[in-house]
């Protein structure tokens, strides 16, 4: 992913830049990757692509896991009509795909990273919302929590100085599971055209413009579709091992 921002360095040449004469072409060394039907270097747009990729879902994860863990704090302190209608409304939110989402703000915002970024933030936050709700649950009924409530302390700061710190090993992994999924949900929206639009590389739409030519360029689709794999099996992997790392029950194991 570091050699993905190089292809933002000023030196490195545009792989947006056409020529139509160079189209097709086979790896070489001026093309690591060969050239797609445009002419445009594919290692070039594969590297920009990463950048459009991670933009959109860490922007996207920020949205969810800013609004979603706050609400599922709020929802967890109390059983009452405020946590009920948090928790249905986060469950009505969850019933919508990302893509159904895309197609609503489609007419508002148009096509483009932002309609993306959206679209995947709002999916996220049921997720986070219900993580944080269903970790924080049984730390409200701790003697500690108890106390800090007896001493007066408003339930926000207990949520923030106490309840906060506790779940927060596990929302950080779930953060690198969501990054992957949202990478994954970029390709797809930028594939049926409701994510990063031209002239902004991306996987899913490199994918959508290479299914022509499969037959007598199949790189065009395994490029892309490999970034793709290694990207989102990267953030399982590096979940995984976060989770590991924080809980000392699997670390002592």
């Amino acid at each position: 992913m570091c050699i993905a921002f190089l292809s933002l360095m000023p030196w490195m040449k545009d792989p947006t830049f056409i020529q139509v004469g160079e189209k097709l072409h086979a790896p070489s060394v001026d093309h690591w990757l060969g050239t797609d039907q445009l002419g445009r270097d594919l290692f070039g747009l594969t590297m920009r692509g990463t950048v459009a990729s991670l933009l959109v879902a860490i922007a996207a994860v920020g949205i969810g896991a800013g609004i979603g863990v706050p609400l599922g704090l709020v929802a967890s302190a109390r059983e009452n009509w405020l946590s009920q209608a948090i928790m249905r409304a986060n469950d009505f939110i969850f019933a919508f795909p990302a893509l159904v989402i895309a197609i609503l703000l489609h007419d508002t915002v148009g096509a483009g990273m932002l309609n993306a970024i959206l679209a995947i933030g709002i999916f996220n936050i049921p997720v986070f919302a219900r993580v944080s709700f269903n970790r924080a649950q049984s730390i409200w009924t701790l003697d500690f929590i108890h106390a800090s409530r007896l001493a007066g302390r408003h339930e926000l700061s207990i949520a923030i100085r106490h309840a906060l710190p506790l779940i927060l090993g596990t929302i950080i992994i779930q953060i690198t599971i969501q990054l992957g999924l949202g990478i994954l949900a970029e390709a797809g929206l930028s594939y049926v055209g409701l994510g990063v639009t031209p002239p902004t590389p991306s996987w899913g739409r490199m994918l959508n413009e290479a299914q022509t030519f499969i037959g007598i360029a199949p790189r065009m689709v395994l490029v892309p579709g490999i970034a793709i794999v290694l990207a989102v099996l990267g953030f399982t992997l590096l979940g995984d091992a976060l989770s590991e790392w924080l809980d000392p029950r699997k670390r002592r194991s």
